[in-house]
């Protein structure tokens, strides 16, 4: 049997005890192979002290231990053992424990050994027997702290990651804004100054008046897009007001069709209601009404003059459906999955100049989820385009 002196015994080296290092609080899980049954009680009683330590005889025998859900920071297995090899296990590992830091321990020194356990099984530091106690604790202690040092820096990189998506898409926010804003902004003031030079006598009152509307319309318009913008903002941080009632959804769609045909008389779209029940569901009434909006806005910028929209109430036992189906070109079907992502402009415009922000259906999808609802896209089998509102049903 291996004997192995007590690190505090050793001269030449100093005392050492890992629990004086600044560790994470978490547990310190280490995982010792070794086809050597003495060898493994030695190092277990060496580390057990400072280390949560699993065992294995064999690497087929800890691959199970990893398959069983025991994660170690720190792998320290020997090189020669039957069936498979250190450095076989040791590349396997990467699979269950891509971040774990691994140490091949050996009595032989075969340089091509040493070359695939670094190659292959991605091992930080490369040992022989016999060693020295206190020189392979601090080796092991050097092996968590890099282990947490590499944590730190893989979660730095993910925030400097993340910070810069963020940048990413308020860039994007601001060159939306800027693009949106700036048509409005021009009407506004060639309306404004059409205003001021306007000579004050009666025959020029009806122009002022419908350059007063003109304005009126444009900075709604505004609005709308300021409005928008601030309710992603507002659901992503979770401060999205909601006051969820029991809404007949019928007689709100009546008389949201009114508002809709509006929309659609200076295209010569018809729009069409389809209900054979009148079932309530929990819904945000403000919200439900933005959301009907959003949807409906839609089909009337991309259906092409005098087509016609049809919204179908589909009811099952759990669940209401609200479908919006309209005439236009529909949606590629490379560029469905962006379809309710944020900013995203696809190769489909409008088919009378419509403005259109990319924000609308992010907004939609949000609102949806945040009322427990859900919102999708089918394509239909011609031509056209179907939205599907999904609602709680509530069971009278």
């Amino acid at each position: 049997m291996l004997r192995i002196k007590s690190p505090q015994t050793e001269l030449g080296i100093r005392s050492f005890s890992p629990t004086e290092q600044q560790y994470p609080k978490e547990e310190q899980r280490l995982l010792i192979v070794d086809d050597e049954k003495d060898i493994l009680l030695t190092l277990k009683e060496l580390f057990s002290p400072f280390y949560t330590v699993r065992t294995a005889a064999s690497g087929t025998d800890a691959l199970a231990i990893l398959e069983s859900g025991f994660i170690p920071q720190v792998i320290l297995a020997d090189q020669r053992m039957p069936g498979m090899s250190g450095t076989e296990f040791l590349h396997q590992t990467i699979t269950f424990v891509p971040q774990t830091v691994r140490v091949v321990l050996t009595g032989y020194t075969d340089v091509k050994d040493l070359t695939d356990s670094i190659n292959q099984g991605n091992v930080y530091r490369f040992l022989t027997k016999p060693w020295r106690n206190a020189d392979l604790l601090e080796i092991i202690r050097v092996c968590f702290e890099h282990y947490y040092l590499s944590e730190e820096k893989i979660a730095l990189t993910r925030a400097l990651e993340r910070v810069e998506y963020v940048s990413k898409e308020k860039s994007e926010l601001l060159s939306i804004v800027a693009h949106d804003l700036k048509n409005p902004i021009g009407i506004i003031a060639n309306l404004a100054d059409s205003i001021v030079n306007t000579p004050a006598n009666d025959s020029e009152i009806a122009n002022l008046v419908k350059h007063a509307t003109d304005i009126l319309a444009v900075t709604e318009r505004m609005n709308k897009l300021i409005n928008n913008l601030l309710n992603i903002q507002a659901i992503e941080d979770g401060k999205l007001p909601l006051n969820i009632i029991e809404l007949n959804v019928v007689p709100i769609l009546r008389l949201d069709m009114k508002e809709f045909r509006r929309l659609t008389e200076q295209k010569n779209i018809t729009i069409a209601l389809d209900a054979d029940e009148e079932p309530s569901i929990a819904v945000d009434e403000v919200w439900f009404h933005q959301i009907l909006e959003n949807i409906v806005s839609n089909a009337v910028k991309y259906s092409p003059h005098g087509k016609h929209i049809q919204i179908r109430l589909k009811t099952f036992p759990e669940t209401v459906q609200i479908r919006i189906s309209d005439n236009g070109p529909g949606i590629p079907k490379e560029e469905q999955p962006r379809l309710f992502q944020r900013f995203e402009k696809l190769s489909v415009r409008p088919t009378a100049g419509e403005s259109s922000t990319g924000i609308g259906l992010s907004t939609v999808k949000k609102l949806m989820e945040t009322m427990r609802g859900r919102v999708w896209y089918e394509s239909n089998t011609d031509v056209g385009s179907t939205f599907v509102l999904e609602f709680p049903r509530v069971r009278i």
